[in-house]
């Protein structure tokens, strides 16, 4: 199993804590594994395990403030990311079970900030309570060449906003070089 990890490129491509804007951050996981690993077999993603993409994510909390998710999913084409973006967007979500989360929200689409770097992004906001008090979860996902970046930050509503997850994720696509 190890040796089939290796020969697949396992090497998380995530940003470094360290190298996430704003913050501090601190990074709390990460894993790699075969795109498409899930099952879904659409054929973006049957192309993507044909050239044997590794997806990368990572998670980060910026302690008292708000908690990051940036995954990223390397496709054959750009065509293939495009059409990707929009099968991830439509991927129900759900809120992780945490202690003075309740009073969750629907999720609703939003026009998404510019992303330097990215042909195509979409956006949604998903409004939840936080031991008593209004927070949110943003959302991006980003079609940067070949590549489909996503990412999304979640805390307290004055904690999280769009133009910091949006440098956030431009400072991932810009790393993928």
């Amino acid at each position: 199993m190890l040796a089939q990890l290796r020969s697949i490129g396992s090497r998380n491509v995530c940003l470094p804590a360290g190298a996430v804007p704003g913050g501090p951050w601190v990074a709390r996981g990460g894993r790699t594994y075969r795109t498409g690993a899930s099952g879904s077999t659409s054929e973006a993603i049957t192309r993507a395990r044909a050239v044997r993409s590794v997806t990368s994510l990572r998670g980060y909390q910026e302690v008292g403030r708000a908690d990051l998710f940036l995954q990223v999913i390397p496709f054959a084409s750009p065509e293939d990311a495009r059409a990707a973006v929009t099968e991830l967007r439509s991927l129900p979500r759900t809120m992780p079970k945490s202690k003075g989360v309740s009073d969750v929200g629907e999720m609703r689409t939003v026009t998404p900030p510019p992303v330097t770097g990215a042909g195509h992004v979409e956006a949604a906001e998903l409004p939840f309570v936080l031991d008593g008090e209004h927070a949110r979860q943003l959302t991006l996902w980003c079609a940067a060449g070949q590549t489909v970046v996503v990412g999304a930050l979640g805390g307290r509503a004055e904690a999280v906003r769009w133009p910091q997850l949006a440098e956030i994720v431009e400072a991932q696509v810009a790393s993928l070089g």
